[in-house]
This record gives C-alpha cells, sequence and structure tokens, in this order.
C-alpha cells in the first residue's frame, strides 16, 4: 500500500510531537474533495443594508446691493476708468434654504446712504468697491452729489 505524502508528513509530525497526536486534523484525500461555500444568499445571517446619511439642507445665502444709477464708466483723477453702478452703502442679506426663504424678502431703504466719510460705493462686475471722492472725475463727483441731494429732497417730500 501506498502512502500519499501529505500522510507521511503528518506521521512525521505526530511522531516527533506526541502532544499534537490528540488534536483533529482533516486533510482531504485529494485536492477534489475542497467544497466551497457561497457568501450571503441565506435566510438568516445576511448583511443589512446600512441606512444612507441623513441629507443635510442646502443653505445659500444672497446679498442684495441697491443701484442708484445704471452701469457707466467711472473716471478717476488720474485718467483711469472703470466701469461700474452707484450702490447704497446699505445692503440686504437673505438666507435660502433648499431654495425656500428663512425671512421676509428684503426692502430698499427709505432713505440710501450715497455717500460714506467722503466715499461712494461702486459694483464692479459682482464686488463691491469704496472710493473717495477726492479721487473720482469732477463730472463723476457732480454726478453722486445732485443724486444724494435728489435723494434727500425725495425723502423729504415724502416726510421721511
Amino acid at each position: 500500500m501506498k502512502i500519499p505524502m501529505p500522510a507521511v508528513v503528518l506521521l512525521i509530525l505526530l511522531a516527533g510531537c506526541p502532544h499534537i497526536a490528540s488534536a483533529q486534523v482533516v486533510i482531504p484525500a485529494t485536492p477534489k474533495k475542497f467544497k466551497t461555500r457561497s457568501t450571503g444568499g441565506g435566510g438568516s445571517g445576511g448583511t443589512a443594508t446600512p441606512a444612507a446619511p441623513a441629507r443635510q439642507p442646502t443653505v445659500v445665502r444672497e446679498i442684495q446691493y441697491f443701484t442708484l444709477s445704471d452701469a457707466r464708466q467711472w473716471k478717476s483723477t488720474d485718467g483711469r476708468s472703470l466701469l461700474g453702478k452707484l450702490i447704497a452703502f446699505e445692503q440686504s442679506e437673505q438666507t435660502f434654504v433648499d431654495g425656500q426663504p428663512s425671512g421676509p424678502a428684503a426692502q430698499p431703504p427709505a432713505r440710501p446712504t450715497l455717500v460714506r466719510d467722503g466715499k461712494a460705493r461702486l459694483l464692479v462686475g459682482k464686488t463691491p468697491y469704496e472710493v473717495p471722492l477726492d479721487r473720482l472725475s469732477d463730472e463723476d463727483r457732480d454726478f453722486i452729489l445732485a443724486l444724494e441731494k435728489a435723494v434727500a429732497a425725495s425723502s423729504e417730500a415724502q416726510g421721511k
């Protein structure tokens, strides 16, 4: 009778270590005896799909500027120019949660501030800039001051 090689190795190991002889070792006679087990698909012990994380609400903060003139070329005393709109120093901030406003809609101020601390505020693109009046050309300065007088007269006429 021919003894398979794994069995010979096992016998040698068992002869050298008698305390191992009490352990149960199962060696398949041929590799074809290995069985494969499938994972999952059983009725019990399956894995559960974890719950999706809670969706965070989308919060958008919107800033509104109150424009007081159409876009125009503003010239500085040193000859440079830029395209922008004259805006009031007041602005409103609105927060939207998932597209819904979280508060009342913004109302323009009754009497907007055109000049503060000797500066006017211009909106260039989407960015507001404070420009000192003494850096603007005489024509632009006169435009702002005339508009400021008109706003003051209008608010006085309305009794505000």
